[in-house]
């Protein structure tokens, strides 16, 4: 049986959400586990100003549940790594379907809820879908 450190784990595909978008300034990824629900709670500049409230904000919030995690875990760093493109690939298509031209700066928040899909380690059978 393999052995892993969870929280490890979770590290990864926060490392992964942080650098999936340029930013100007440091994105921000943070994870809140309650009861079988694994939220993480993203947030990127996308228009940076002199003054920094003017900044504008993309947020990004991804749900998922332990037990998609706990599976993620435990599988080998090739099958996570493609697991972490596909999740980045579902937040990456929610953000352009997300994005208003009215908002000043591209402005936009959104959600989004990782499938079983997602966590498949047979990357051939991984057809994306977005809640």
């Amino acid at each position: 049986m393999k052995t892993f450190d969870f929280a490890q784990r979770l590290e990864e595909i926060q490392i992964a959400l942080a650098r999936l978008f340029d930013s100007p300034k440091t994105s921000n990824v943070s994870l809140l586990e309650e009861g079988d629900a694994i939220i993480a709670h993203m947030s990127w500049v996308v228009d940076s100003h002199r003054d920094s409230t003017l900044d504008a904000r993309c947020a990004a919030t991804i749900h998922a549940t332990r037990a998609q995690l706990e599976g993620y875990a435990g599988l080998g760093t090739a099958q996570r790594r493609t697991i972490q493109q596909r999740i980045q690939q579902c937040v990456r298509a929610r953000f352009e379907e997300s994005r208003d031209p009215a908002q000043p700066g591209g402005a936009c928040s959104f959600d989004v809820v990782l499938d079983e899909a997602i966590f498949r380690a047979d990357k051939d059978n991984y057809f994306p879908s977005i809640e």
